[in-house]
């Protein structure tokens, strides 16, 4: 679980990078990530003066500069799902076409017991102290090349089949900041065991 949590940690500022980076390029995509995990969107989060609620993406970024990732991956990108007052799943996506639509392995993490403790600052746009309970982390592989990925970043001890998802309990409380600009549009931080991150990133989730 440790490698799980650590890769997680490099994986979120390498997307951050890439989305940045589509974000400021005159060529941007307005394609979005396609949620993949199967959750169903129900429920709304309040988080200080908005409200979270249905599927929030990331753009459908390059992948070219990303080193690690199934080899017949083409661009990546970010789901939010709200699946309850206090629940949500956020999706690692890859996928095989610039469509962001067909799979090749997605990195899923089931999240409850959602709790705001507050904004880091007195207006209305501050980021929101976040603190939740990770249920678990799912690794499904729809290729042979999404399975190859997770079995060199893991090893055969994970057992990932291509088209079962494999479940690994967490349990871990984790801090955040959330940043709502609108019901429309948030910032997710990178989440952390141990505390608050002192930033939220600079890649937004738009309402889908």
């Amino acid at each position: 679980m440790l490698k799980i949590f650590s890769f997680t940690l490099i994986i979120s500022f390498v997307l951050i990078s890439c989305a940045k980076k589509d974000e400021d390029s005159s060529s941007s995509t307005t394609t979005y990530a396609t949620s993949k995990s199967g959750v169903t969107a129900s429920g709304t989060i309040t988080m200080g003066n908005y409200k979270m609620s249905g599927t929030y993406a990331t753009l459908c970024a390059d992948a070219s500069s990303l080193s690690s990732k199934p080899t017949n991956t083409t661009y990546i990108g970010f789901a939010l799902v709200v699946t309850g007052s206090s629940s949500f799943t956020r999706e690692l996506n890859y996928y095989t076409d610039s469509a962001c639509t067909t799979l090749s392995a997605g990195w899923w993490f089931n999240n409850d017991n959602v709790t705001d403790q507050g904004p880091t600052a007195s207006d209305s746009t501050a980021n929101e102290k976040v603190s939740f309970n990770q249920i678990n982390q799912q690794l499904f592989a729809n290729t042979t090349a999404g399975k190859t990925f997770f079995d060199t970043l893991f090893g055969s001890g994970m057992d990932v089949t291509v088209g079962t998802a494999f479940v690994a309990t967490s349990g871990l409380t984790f801090y955040n900041l959330i940043k709502m600009v609108s019901d429309t549009n948030l910032y997710y931080g990178t989440p952390s065991v141990t505390d608050y991150p002192s930033t939220s990133p600079e890649a937004e989730y738009v309402k889908q």
